[in-house]
């Protein structure tokens, strides 16, 4: 009987050592499993990280190299946390799969906010380069204006031209960020030799507020008349070469 008991005990053993290899054998493969799903989407969540950043640098290059303005703290503290969190080596990661203590999933959650952060800032650049926009194309429009009573120069409007597609190009561009500050540069020099407002061209040509007034009314309806027009405004104007070749008086 004792011979018996200790058979069973054995066999009992045996079947328990078995089942222990099963379950660690079994629980094994599901952490291989879920860690090869987890690193799967840690992959597809970095790739978007990498992306916005990339899309991030291109717009705070342009805010900081091509018009010279200064990034943002938020913009500063979201570059920064990205790149922290991008610098994560394959050793970091395999290191958080063993530690039962820390949670791949919860690193893949803290990379997806990091994006958001990163879209935001972005946004918040865009936000930035829409208002330098805004004030340039009204000198451009103003530009543009100004030539209509003065001759409309060729050369003059070609540069207003190629300035306000630059400008309406810098949300999403395809150059690269130096070639747009090379393009730039080369743009605002050429634009700064024309009269882009009517300030300085008032004090250029020595002109009254009223004339200038009538200035601006003639380069939007193209024409006014004479009687509405002060013995001032006009001796004023034909005093100005430019402005005598191109007003045409109809009696």
């Amino acid at each position: 009987m004792a011979i018996q008991t200790t058979e069973l005990e054995s066999e009992l053993d045996s079947l328990e050592q078995k089942a222990e290899e099963y379950d660690t054998r079994t629980h094994t493969e599901k952490r291989v499993a879920q860690a090869e799903e987890d690193l799967k989407k840690l992959n597809r969540a970095l790739n978007k990280l990498e992306n916005s950043l990339d899309g991030f640098e291109r717009q705070a290059g342009i805010l900081t190299e091509v018009f010279g303005r200064s990034l943002p703290s938020k913009a500063t503290s979201a570059r920064d946390k990205a790149r922290s969190i991008t610098r994560v080596s394959q050793d970091d990661v395999l290191n958080i799969i063993d530690d039962s203590s820390q949670s791949l999933s919860s690193h893949i959650d803290d990379v997806r906010e990091t994006r958001e952060d990163v879209n935001d800032a972005r946004r918040f650049i865009d936000e930035h380069l829409q208002e330098i926009q805004r004030r340039q194309l009204d000198d451009a429009n103003t530009a543009e204006s100004i030539q209509k009573i003065v001759g409309e120069d060729p050369d003059a409007m070609k540069t207003i031209s190629r300035y306000r597609s630059f400008l309406n190009s810098i949300l999403n561009p395809n150059d690269s960020v130096s070639h747009l500050k090379s393009q730039w540069q080369g743009l605002e020099k050429a634009f700064e030799n024309l009269d882009t407002d009517w300030k300085g061209f008032q004090r250029r040509h020595g002109l009254s507020d009223q004339t200038i007034e009538d200035l601006k009314t003639l380069s939007e309806v193209g024409q006014v008349d004479l009687d509405d027009l002060s013995d001032t405004s006009v001796n004023e104007m034909l005093d100005v070469p430019e402005l005598r070749s191109t007003i045409k008086v109809s009696l």
